[in-house]
This record gives C-alpha cells, sequence and structure tokens, in this order.
C-alpha cells in the first residue's frame, strides 16, 4: 500500500506543476465529489442473498454459453484468487473461462491454482512465451466456444451478477453489450470513483475509450474484425472497440456497475505514465478508425498523462450566423448558427460547429458559452423529472467528470443560446415549435432529431463569451 500512496502522491504533484495549484484544487474537490458519490451508488446497490439466490434460480429458453476471455501475465496471487472467485460466484451459470498463461517461469503457482480449483467451465492454456498483450489477448480469445466473448484484465474483478444483466441483454438480440464500471484500490466495496457511462455514440469513443469494461461482443463480430492488432498495444481495447462498433448492429449501455477496476502502481487507471505509449496507439486507433470511415480529421492529445483525444474535423464551410432563433426561416444557407446578441463567437468556434454538423448524421451541435471564468451554457439533460444544465457554473479550467470537457460528445439536448443547425435538417423537421419558450424551443427538436436517428453533439472547443 505503500507504494500506491506514494504514486498518488506523485501523480499529484505532477498534476500541479502541469495544470497550476488552481487546476489541482478543482481536480482534488471534484475527485472527493466522485469517490463520496461512489460509495453511496455501492451501499444502495448492493445484492441481497434473495436476490442473488432468485436470479440464480432464473430459466432461459437459450442457455447461452459467454466466454470470459482473459490473457494472463505475472498475475498477483491475491489478484488472481479474487478475478477467478468473481467468475466462479456468478448468479448466470452458463459460462467459461478462457486463461492464456504468458507468465515467467516464477509464478508456476497460477497454473496451480487455477487447476486447484477443478471447474470444467475453466479453461487453461500456458504459452510457451510471453507474446505481448495483444497475442495473449488473441490467444485466450481463440479459446472461446461460446457464442459470446467478455473481456476481463487479470487483475480486476466482476460484479457478481454481471453476466446475468449481460444475459437479459443477449436476449433482447444485443450484439455489443457494456456496462458502468468502478475503480478501487483497496475494496470493491470501497471504489475510488464509479464510472457512470452515456449511451453509445460514436462521438465519445472516439475522444476517450469510455466503453472499455464490461466489454461483451457476439464472437463472429470479433472473427469478422480480426481479433486484436498489432501495432495497438496499450490502447489495443480502443481500436478493438472501435472497429467492432463500426459493424455491430444493436450496441447496448447496461447503466449498472458490473465491473471493478483495479487501480495499483502499474496500471494505466492509476496513471497513464505507466504505459505512455498508449497515448501514440491511441491516437493510431481513432485515426485508423476515421480513414475507415472516410472522415478527413486530425487527433491530438486532449489532456496530458490521459487517453483523451481532441478530434478536429476538416471542413470550410461558411455559415449564415443569426442572433436569434426566430429569424432562422428567413435563412438561406444550408448551415446556420444562432448565437445570442450578448456572446462573442471566434471564427475558430463557428469552424468548430460546422465542421462535425457536416457529418452524416448529425443533427444540431452546440458550443460551450462561458461567462467570467465559469461555464454558463453547454448542454442540457435530464435528471429526475427536471431537464438540468449539465456544466453551468463548473470552471472554465476544468476538465469536467472523466475528463468529458477535453472531447466532442454526444448530448441530450442544447439551450438556445449558441447551437448550429442544417437547413435541410431544420426544413425536414419542420421548424422550431413557435408556441414554446427559449430553450423548450431546442430542447422540442433535440429530442425529435434523436428520434429520426440524429446525433446530437456537443462541443467544448467551439468556445463564445459573455460580456457585459
Amino acid at each position: 500500500m505503500k507504494s500506491m500512496n506514494t504514486a498518488v502522491v506523485k501523480k499529484i504533484i505532477r498534476y500541479g506543476k502541469d495544470k497550476g495549484l488552481m487546476s489541482l484544487a478543482i481536480k482534488l474537490k471534484e475527485r472527493a465529489g466522485y469517490k463520496i458519490a461512489a460509495q453511496k451508488y455501492i451501499k444502495s446497490h448492493t445484492l441481497t442473498q434473495a436476490e442473488i439466490e432468485k436470479q440464480k434460480s432464473a430459466s432461459y429458453d437459450k442457455d447461452t454459453l459467454i466466454s470470459i476471455c482473459v490473457p494472463l501475465y505475472n498475475t498477483e496471487k491475491e489478484y488472481l484468487e479474487q478475478m477467478l472467485t468473481s467468475v466462479i460466484d456468478q448468479t448466470y451459470p452458463h459460462w467459461e473461462l478462457c486463461l492464456a498463461d504468458g507468465s515467467s517461469a516464477e509464478y508456476t503457482y497460477i497454473e496451480a491454482i487455477v487447476k486447484g480449483i477443478g471447474d470444467r467451465r475453466i479453461k487453461y492454456k500456458k504459452l510457451p512465451c510471453n507474446k505481448g498483450i495483444v497475442e495473449n489477448s488473441n490467444e485466450a480469445c481463440a479459446m472461446a466456444t461460446g457464442e459470446y466473448i467478455a473481456l476481463l484484465d487479470h487483475d480486476d474483478v466482476l460484479g457478481i451478477d454481471a453476466l446475468y444483466y449481460v444475459k437479459e441483454e443477449i436476449d433482447k438480440d444485443a450484439d455489443y453489450i457494456y456496462t458502468d464500471e468502478a475503480s478501487f484500490s483497496r475494496s470493491v466495496k470501497k471504489p475510488d470513483i464509479i464510472h457512470f457511462k452515456p449511451d453509445y455514440s460514436i462521438f465519445n469513443l472516439r475522444g476517450n475509450n469510455y466503453i472499455c469494461h464490461l466489454s461483451v461482443f457476439k464472437k463472429s463480430l470479433f472473427d469478422a474484425v480480426g481479433g486484436f492488432r498489432q501495432g495497438y498495444d496499450g490502447s489495443q481495447d480502443h481500436d478493438l472497440i472501435l472497429r467492432l462498433c463500426e459493424k455491430a448492429n444493436n450496441i447496448v449501455h447496461i447503466p449498472r456497475v458490473l465491473y471493478f477496476w483495479r487501480i495499483h502502481p502499474d496500471s494505466v487507471s492509476m496513471d497513464i505514465s505507466a504505459k505512455p505509449y498508449c497515448l501514440t496507439t491511441g491516437i493510431r486507433a481513432v485515426e485508423s478508425h476515421l480513414e475507415r470511415m472516410n472522415i478527413k480529421a486530425e487527433v491530438t492529445n486532449a489532456a496530458e498523462n490521459a487517453s483523451v483525444y481532441r478530434v478536429k474535423y476538416i471542413s470550410c464551410v461558411k455559415p449564415s450566423v443569426i442572433n436569434n432563433i426566430e429569424n432562422i426561416k428567413g435563412v438561406t444557407n444550408e448551415y446556420i448558427i444562432v448565437a445570442s446578441p450578448e456572446i462573442t463567437v471566434s471564427a475558430e468556434a463557428l469552424r468548430e460547429i460546422c465542421s462535425i454538423l457536416r457529418l452524416d448524421g448529425v443533427g444540431m451541435v452546440g458550443g460551450m458559452v462561458t461567462e467570467k471564468g465559469k461555464i454558463k451554457y453547454a448542454t442540457l439533460k435530464t435528471q429526475g423529472n427536471k431537464l438540468i444544465s449539465e456544466y453551468e457554473n463548473m470552471p472554465v479550467i476544468s476538465e469536467g467528470y472523466m475528463k468529458r470537457l477535453r472531447y466532442a460528445q454526444s448530448a441530450e439536448a442544447l439551450p438556445c443560446r449558441f447551437f448550429g443547425i442544417r437547413r435541410s435538417v431544420l426544413e425536414g423537421m419542420g421548424y422550431f415549435d413557435d408556441s414554446l419558450w427559449e430553450d423548450n424551443k431546442t430542447v422540442d427538436m433535440c429530442r425529435r432529431l434523436r428520434k429520426c436517428g440524429y446525433e446530437i453533439v456537443f462541443s467544448p472547443y467551439a468556445t463564445a463569451e459573455i460580456k457585459r
């Protein structure tokens, strides 16, 4: 634990040097809030024994076999035993565990522990040598005989009900399923932070491998894309997930914490500097995806020491800019940007909005409006029975929850102060509802657009400022 504390202190010091003391103070305050939220969630989502027994006794029309694939490499005994226990304890019983072991010669206890369990559902293969994370992962997946593959790291833990909820979505014809996850350093009962993920959006995935764990997908999809690829070590999951999502027909997000990601000094979850090459291979993964999609863009790191990327789409579109949504019907330009009279907008912000707006499937694009160093307007989302302003009053220098203020992302709705829309899309939707008041106009439009399959996108790089 001493080495863990040392790693945390080093990370804090480095962040303070890179970002400044004010940014560090904001970061520490946010992290404290995230930890409180994480522990509150875990306390309110602990299964009772009765619930566990009910899940175990569930019957199915089809006993879908799920192959849990794990590449092992010099796994610590305690971590290995916790991982194995988390699989064996699953309330859904129709699984197989495929272990490909590339460990060094001194880790002979791994094979002894695995074989000592005596569960026929566990398949173990000792590799002749360590082939690296990509080939070791492919070796594990090659052992799979199930219809679906689930990816699990050798030092992480599955929630006891993980496969139970995955099976529910499989029975609804999902071919790719992912869940929320918690990161922990000591106990899964006391996580440090929970990643409450948004539903699937290719924009979010280009900016960050937010899907990550737990990922479950059809083996036929995995085979179709050719598995993990060489040249993407450290970001092999991101590269694979991008390729899988390009082909998947039904991607489902389960908004439950069903995966526990261990934080330790040598893990990327602790600090990206443990594997600095991840930044380079992560950029390569996103660039490769954009090339397959025939999208011209530049990809750069968006945050120091984190696998977060800015995708700068290339565009030379010139929009019409109006200062009132009421005047939108008279505009003949295909690209229209509404910016309220009190907002000062830069040419770069207009370019950013138009570059995303011109992409296929995009309905509306919003930017970030700031005032006196804080965010005034960004995105709107439903919380309970209310529509709230998602980033309002956050410091402009904040990176946001899970660094979401560092990349373009899907949004539920946008405020009416600063956004872009195409005239052809607007006409196809019957324009804004004039009977509604202010933000209700754009919220209604966003809902209609989403029902028709359009993406609503927010970019923190399309910035404007209120100057009074």
